[in-house]
């Protein structure tokens, strides 16, 4: 095999899906909704499972609203201790009335949680707010489901979500249980807007039992659940949405590929996105199913592909193919126009086929003019350190 150029190539890393246990740690955190209204009040808790003391930022973010400033307290935990903050938005925010969420912020990982409840005489009830690190919300093309939502004479059910540092534009579709769609809505947040509606008001819903509200984040980054509450004791039960791969990384990234022959031999490369499009394509391309019918193949060289394509090129049209040619004439070669067809999915792997044809290569070297037999891309997202 000829090269026309070096090119260190390592085979696909395969990221694994990331999740999201309960009550993770993060040093961004996000509690999506919490207030203080009538007989409601809401409690705090972030605990530091570290060695070390850490100082925590707690910011007060208001409904309805984007929080570039918002009010921000600052505390210090110690080690394995936990900082209990009960009726944090009048006793320690200084607001009599207020709805809203909770942005924690530490210079070590976290664990927060929250308690939202209706205090009449002795006894209480209300429910819990898990904190969710800013890295773990459903991020631009990811979805999460949220299920057993109902509106009728028995239960609401409220719709809260809060989007990250970009805000969100969420799209959202009610669906039965046998799968049919009931309702749309296309709601867009400002950064680091808290957001509660009740679901009927949200969407023409009308009435429905057990329903599922799926939400894709078409850009920025949100925490999205809902709440169902009982109609005659105002019981509520949290109803967290589901983490998929999608929602636990953003598609931005560095992904690693391979390119596979019948042979199973491989070159490769990486692709770079960056704000939700491609940054750079550089790959090695060989083809030894090209052969001459002796078993040898009929272009022996190994090329570097992927500087003719201009950049930024959307996702979209990766993925319906984007066609670009690599002329080689500067080194006493030919044109190589490759069509290249890649698909992101999950926000983490990507699968695609290449196909190339050359053409004004010399004599000598005219194997590589024609056809090339198409060849299949498998990769994936290398891990961030």
């Amino acid at each position: 095999m000829r090269y026309l150029a070096y090119f260190l190539l390592c085979t696909a890393l395969i990221a694994p899906a990331a999740t999201a246990p309960a009550l993770t740690p993060g040093t961004d955190v996000l509690v999506p909704a919490a207030g203080r209204v009538s007989t409601w009040i809401t409690d705090l808790y972030i605990m530091n499972p570290g060695a070390e003391p850490t100082t925590v930022t707690v910011a007060w973010l208001v409904r309805g609203q984007a929080n570039p400033n918002p009010a921000e307290l600052t505390f210090t935990i110690g080690p394995g201790e936990t900082l209990t903050l009960p009726d944090v938005i009048l006793e320690d925010f200084g607001f009599a009335a207020g709805d809203g969420a909770f942005r924690v912020t530490a210079d070590i990982e976290v664990v927060v949680n929250s308690r939202i409840y209706s205090a009449q005489d002795s006894e209480t009830f209300g429910q819990g707010f898990e904190g969710t690190p800013i890295g773990l919300a459903t991020a631009s093309g990811g979805r999460t489901d949220i299920v057993g939502l109902s509106s009728n004479s028995q239960f609401r059910t409220n719709v809260y979500a809060c989007a990250g540092p970009d805000g969100a534009t969420l799209d959202m579709a009610l669906v039965a249980p046998d799968g049919t769609e009931i309702a749309t809505k296309t709601k867009s947040l400002q950064a680091w807007m808290p957001f509660l509606k009740r679901i009927d008001q949200l969407m023409a819903s009308g009435d429905f039992d057990d329903g599922t509200l799926r939400v894709t984040v078409r850009d920025g980054s949100a925490v999205v659940g809902a709440s169902k509450v009982d109609s005659t004791s105002s019981d509520p039960t949290t109803l967290e949405g589901s983490v998929s791969a999608s929602g636990t990384t953003d598609v931005n990234g560095i992904y690693q590929f391979a390119i596979y022959d019948s042979l199973s031999y491989s070159t490769g490369g990486n692709l770079v996105v960056e704000g939700g499009a491609v940054e750079a394509l550089d790959g090695t391309y060989t083809n030894w199913d090209k052969l001459d019918g002796s078993g040898d193949s009929e272009c022996t060289w190994q090329f570097l592909f992927g500087w003719g394509l201009a950049i930024p090129a959307s996702l979209e049209d990766l993925e319906d193919g984007v066609t670009f040619s690599d002329d080689h004439s500067n080194f006493g070669l030919g044109v190589l126009t490759y069509t290249v067809v890649m698909e992101i999915r999950d926000n983490l792997y990507v699968t695609g086929t290449i196909d190339a044809v050359g053409s004004d290569f010399p004599a000598g070297d005219d194997g590589c003019n024609g056809t090339f037999p198409q060849l299949v891309i498998y990769g994936g997202k290398m891990p961030v350190e």
